[in-house]
């Protein structure tokens, strides 16, 4: 079994995420081959500086634009909008393996109903595809079937909750946003038939393998604790998660590593391997998104970068300790401070609210010149002016 620092830890997960922007990925063929990469990233409709997904690629990627993503998500359909950790966007490839989820959202749809008087949901579901079928791409204001009155949660209308029926079961997808709002079309007539019928004999056993292994290539590596890095069905199950773990180390799909003061064991997919003797290019620093991947297991990133990271937005504001949508800083391998940013449709422009550094840190020169740099990449990313004012938030 390997042996690594802390450092050498965190160095290698900066490197496999391309944060230390080592690898010249750049424009949408950098986020394709990112995403061959990590597979998953957390959806969040959020927008108080970009929403977290874009934030994710614009740490990873050189030149990374939102159309980028919206192409590839709604012109190309090379991506997919889908329930991995929570809602993410994955590559559409993988959308036939997710049917093993999506049986389980359908066994356990009923209840859910239930509880949100919406029990009509299943007598409407062929009248929703039909109008779908006929009018082409449909959003919740499109269509109007049935009406829930006193509904304890979600949709008043019964069509808008049936839509979202048949997109968690795979009869639609979403087939373009404008804003948040989603437009909904038969999958058949989105997905290219290779994604739809790929690898359809797949045993459970399989695909919980498959399952596993991609989840920890979505974060680098991963212990075997529950956290938020494990949420999603099957996987959030220890018992199930540990077995199959033991089976993709015999099978040696995976390697066991340990890590200097964690007594836990972390498991690596093979392809991790290529990013353990490669070297930064140099110094740099990201700003990083909150569910940033590196970000699903918060008591991992503590223990490993001794960084604690909590997500206040749905805190009430009294008792936050920092702000509303905090971004952490990321300088060498090491999280160095912590940002709140004015709402850019507030600010007009990037402008920093609050700036934390970590109590430990000493900034220097070198660190504040590098900031100041990725200050002005993060706006040219936004596409809008960087604040003069960002630059006295770090005590220059």
């Amino acid at each position: 079994m390997n042996f690594y620092s802390k450092e050498e830890a965190g160095h290698m997960l900066c490197r496999y995420h391309n944060l230390d922007g080592a690898e010249a990925l750049c424009g949408k063929k950098g986020v394709e081959k990112i995403m061959q990469r990590i597979h998953s990233i957390q959806y969040d409709p959020l927008n108080v500086v970009a929403r977290n997904a874009d934030l994710v690629l614009q740490a990873r990627v050189k030149d990374y634009r939102e159309s980028i993503l919206c192409d590839l998500l709604y012109k190309e359909h090379k991506l997919i909008d889908g329930f991995d950790k929570e809602m993410c966007i994955y590559n559409a490839k993988d959308f036939s393996r997710f049917q093993f989820v999506r049986n389980e959202y359908e066994k356990h749809a009923l209840p859910a109903l239930k509880y949100r008087n919406q029990t009509g949901v299943p007598d409407i579901l062929d009248d929703v595809r039909d109008f779908v079928e006929k009018h082409g791409k449909t959003g919740t204001k499109d269509i109007a079937i049935g009406e829930v009155r006193e509904s304890r949660w979600g949709h008043k209308k019964l069509s808008s909750a049936a839509l979202d029926y048949l997109f968690n079961t795979g009869i639609l997808t979403v087939a373009d946003k404008r804003g948040t709002q989603k437009y909904f079309d038969l999958t058949e007539r989105v997905l290219d038939s290779e994604d739809l019928f790929c690898e359809p004999d797949m045993t459970i056993e399989e695909f919980l393998e498959w399952y596993i292994e991609r989840r920890i290539q979505s974060v680098g590596f991963l212990w075997n604790k529950s956290g938020g890095a494990w949420q999603g069905r099957f996987i959030n199950e220890n018992k199930l998660r540990s077995s199959t773990l033991q089976t993709l180390v015999e099978k040696n799909r995976l390697e066991e590593i340990q890590v200097e003061g964690i007594k836990e064991t972390f498991y690596l997919s093979k392809e991790f391997k290529e990013y353990r003797k490669e070297q930064a290019a140099g110094s740099y620093v990201r700003f990083i998104a909150p569910l940033d991947n590196i970000m699903w297991d918060r008591q991992m990133l503590e223990v490993l970068f001794g960084f604690a990271y909590r997500w206040e937005v749905y805190t009430p504001a009294a008792k936050r300790k920092y702000g509303y949508y905090v971004l952490p800083v990321l300088y060498n391998g090491q999280f160095i401070a912590r940002f709140e940013a004015e709402p850019i449709c507030r600010a007009g422009q990037f402008m920093i609210k609050n700036w934390w550094w970590e109590p430990k840190v000493k900034p220097n020169d070198e660190m504040r010149e590098m900031i100041v740099n990725e200050m002005a990449r993060f706006a040219e990313f936004l596409q809008t002016d960087n604040s003069e004012k960002n630059i006295t938030k770090l005590g220059v």
